[in-house]
């Protein structure tokens, strides 16, 4: 198992958050009909901008890239952009064992009532997950979380979901190209980092 930290507390500029898809498109060199190829393995891409930090900032910042040592260690990050429109609950847990893939049975919900919205994000072990559905419960709190990316480590029943601050586990996705620091005395102006989403965690 990888070291698992969380990325500090800083003044990020630009967050963005993106699901990459594992899918090609191929057409065919004689009649032009298109395939698609899907293979599992759609990942989150995330990117922080820090337009001004300052000295003391950037040195936690610095010190903390170090500690992650290129790709080896895995580090936990919110969207400062995000905000969910409307799921916000510290009691919704998976209702079944073993669940995984697009779609997570739950319980804990507001009965008969409608408690997330579409594009709304959780958190679950260590995985960041984003709904493509609304979702309103059944007369037993319980309804089924329709999601993207597939849930890859299968989920044990009770584990709770983490609806406020949710983070994904990323890797720094191309050591070489860390920004080279420049400023002054006081300020360090201008860094953006790129994290790919770890896949084995």
């Amino acid at each position: 198992m990888p070291m698992i930290t969380q990325f500090p507390e800083l003044p990020v500029s630009r967050s963005g958050f993106q699901i990459m898809t594992a899918t090609e498109l191929l057409f065919s060199p004689y009649n032009k009909v298109e395939e698609v190829w899907e293979e599992p393995g759609d990942k989150w891409r995330c990117t922080l901008a820090f337009n001004f930090l300052t000295r003391e900032e950037f040195r936690v910042l610095d010190a903390y890239l170090a500690s992650l040592r290129g790709h080896v260690g895995v580090t936990m990050i919110r969207d400062t952009a995000h905000e969910n429109a409307l799921l916000n609950s510290s009691s919704l847990a998976c209702d079944q064992d073993n669940a995984y893939g697009n779609a997570l049975p739950i319980n804990g919900a507001p009965v008969n009532a409608l408690f997330a919205k579409a594009g709304d994000r959780f958190q679950i072990g260590n995985q960041l997950l984003k709904l493509t559905e609304d979702a309103t419960a059944d007369a037993t709190g319980r309804a089924t979380l329709r999601v993207q990316p597939e849930i890859r480590k299968p989920i044990d029943f009770g584990e709770p979901l983490i609806t406020t601050n949710p983070r994904g586990a990323f890797r720094i996705e191309n050591p070489n190209s860390l920004p080279t620091w420049a400023g002054n005395k006081k300020i360090v102006r201008g860094i953006q980092l790129e994290f790919i989403e770890a896949l084995n965690v």
